[in-house]
């Protein structure tokens, strides 16, 4: 159970915005945070210090993973409580601040200044010393979007030109980040080289987040083409699923998702097409069958990281 707590020194400055814990296990130390930004603002003036601020969805599996591994190890607690103001804010109920910050993708972790001006920002799990290096990284200047963005100006190394689109993806920034990743695609050595295949997902992704479900649609569709024969082709597939499900069209996705689970016996894809098969059914009302396939799910997967959500859509499907 959370605790709560005002903030020493604040007086009543602030009734709504209090410290509270990351849940863990009972003995777990557990990394403290502010849920208000404009809490955070005026704590990182009055200690001059910057502010990182998690972003997260309560269905983000992920953003679950991070507080339970992350927010109670004790290196990332001293590190949290010592070097910066820590932020967790809900993007799907402040969406004031996570709409300012064009956030694209859970979890995100914005790193800014004590005004809240942008010094860069990751997204996705990160182990804690990962966590913690790439903070200090971005707070010395290394690595952030900037600092790329200079060294590119007499390099040509794909994986660099990567780095700067995925940046841009991220910060809602559509027309520099295809850009760039046409930039990869354009000086590919192959028609399967494996870095165009991640632009060109890449790229599916970004007008995912954003909603183009038309655009998204044909660039996995084109993956799954021009690459047949390797696994990017079963990425792609389970993309182009995804975007049927996405676009209501569960029959089509339900068609995809059996298609991956028949060519790829035994592998993650059969795994990743059994879940989203569940989730589509779901979607579209098939309780009874849905209740099935997330049983199903964990019989045959039990040692996914995705057990706990199969078994928590079955326990909400039934009602419990």
């Amino acid at each position: 159970m959370k605790k709560r707590m005002l903030l020493p020194g604040l007086g009543l400055l602030v009734i709504s915005a209090v410290l509270v814990f990351a849940e863990g296990a009972a003995d777990a130390p557990k990394a403290a945070y502010v849920t208000d930004f404009a809490m955070a603002k005026e704590l990182a003036a009055d200690g001059n210090k910057p502010i990182i601020v998690d972003f997260y969805t309560d269905w983000c599996t992920v953003c679950k993973k991070f507080d339970k591994e992350v927010l109670t190890d004790q290196k990332a607690i001293d590190f949290l409580g010592r070097e910066v103001v820590f932020a967790k804010i809900n993007a799907e109920v402040d969406t004031n601040v996570s709409q300012a910050y064009r956030i694209r993708g859970y979890p995100t972790f914005l790193l800014t200044d004590a005004n809240g001006q942008e010094i860069d920002r990751m997204v996705g799990f990160l182990s804690p010393d990962d966590f913690i290096q790439t903070v200090n990284d971005y707070r010395r200047g290394v690595g952030t979007l900037i600092a790329l963005l200079d060294k590119s100006k007499d390099s040509r190394e794909r994986k660099l030109f990567f780095e700067i689109a995925d940046k841009y993806k991220f910060r809602g920034d559509s027309k520099n980040a295809k850009d760039w990743f046409d930039k990869i695609i354009a000086s590919g050595a192959a028609k399967q080289d494996s870095l165009s295949d991640e632009a060109f997902m890449a790229i599916g992704d970004m007008y995912r987040r954003e909603k183009q479900n038309e655009q998204s649609m044909k660039v996995y569709q084109q993956v799954v083409l021009d690459f047949a024969g390797t696994n990017f082709e079963g990425k792609g597939m389970l993309y182009v699923g995804q975007t049927h499900r996405r676009m209501k069209e569960f029959d089509k996705a339900l068609s995809i998702y059996n298609e991956v689970m028949a060519k790829y016996k035994g592998g993650t894809f059969e795994q990743d097409g059994e879940l989203y098969r569940a989730i589509a059914l779901r979607d579209k009302g098939d309780t009874a069958q849905a209740i099935t396939s997330f049983a199903a799910f964990v019989g045959h997967w039990p040692n996914s990281e995705d057990v706990e959500f199969a078994n928590e859509e079955i326990r909400k499907l039934r009602g419990e």
